[in-house]
């Protein structure tokens, strides 16, 4: 046997226990961050039900939905959004698949004061890598404004009023401008300010005064409008029986079941670039 026909065949079984042993340690791999779920049936946080394009860490494997909208659950009650620049950030209070919003939630305290639970950053900024649009038409502008000369807006109530760090704190509110975080007209430029989105003020109460209710109007959310894929294709999938999958940067249709499968299909091409980034 020529010499190099005896080599290929002793380094065959070295290739198949190659191949073995990655097989095996992706399995136990995907086994660890999914709960032992291959399957990307819907999965709960609280009253939050999740599925495709979102999944849920922990409980259904990552190609269950898009990467960008992978979700974390907190004590199996509260959902955020996983790929935030700080743990916990941005929580998600509700999903809407049919016209694709979200209710999302900023929960965050001013530094050097825990009980204060107003951000120090503009609350659209922090929204900047994900395929998210704040709603002009459902949301306000709440404008917090600190370490002025001046005395402008209306003073806060505790616990943000007295904040000994930075000064107190006023509030201004004002209809969202064509240019997100846009601060309000008339602000002095030796007046720092973080702007925060919230729903209508309008309660079944009545109108709710932000300088009484600002964290109760921060806590209750503001509506995001998502650019998630065409849902034509997932609902045909599920039509059909099949599960929907984002695989190898492309919607996949898993159905084994099915009688006919059209496999892969081509993703949006407007997430490939947020993909890429994470």
């Amino acid at each position: 046997m020529p010499p190099a026909a005896l080599l290929l065949l002793l380094l065959l079984p070295i290739s198949s226990l190659l191949r073995l042993s990655i097989a095996t340690t992706s399995s136990s791999s995907n086994e660890t961050t999914s709960g032992n779920n291959t399957s990307c049936s819907p999965a709960t946080c609280g009253a939050l039900n999740i599925s495709y394009p979102f999944s849920l860490a922990g409980v259904q494997p990552r190609y269950c939905g898009f990467p960008i909208f992978q979700l974390t659950c907190n004590d199996g009650e509260r959902a955020y959004l996983t790929g935030t620049f700080r743990e916990n950030l941005y929580r998600v209070h509700n999903i809407t698949y049919d016209n694709s919003s979200l209710v999302v939630a900023v929960e965050t305290s001013f530094p050097g004061e825990a009980t204060c639970h107003i951000p120090d950053f503009n609350v659209s900024s922090g929204l900047a890598l994900f395929p998210l649009n704040i709603s002009s038409s459902a949301n306000k502008d709440l404008f917090f404004l600190h370490n002025c000369r001046h005395h402008l807006g209306t003073q806060l109530k505790p616990p943000c009023g007295n904040h000994s760090a930075l000064g107190p704190y006023n509030i201004s509110e004002t209809e969202r401008p064509g240019e997100v975080g846009k601060p309000p007209q008339g602000l002095p430029e030796n007046c720092s300010y973080v702007s925060v989105p919230v729903r209508d003020l309008q309660s079944s109460q009545g109108k709710m005064d932000p300088a009484l209710d600002y964290e109760g109007l921060i806590n209750e959310g503001f509506v995001v409008e998502v650019g998630w894929p065409p849902k034509s294709e997932c609902d045909q999938c599920r039509g059909r029986g099949g599960e929907c999958r984002f695989v190898e940067l492309s919607f996949q249709c898993f159905c084994p079941h099915c009688q006919t499968s059209r496999g892969k299909q081509a993703a949006s091409t407007n997430f490939n670039s947020v993909l890429l980034l994470l």
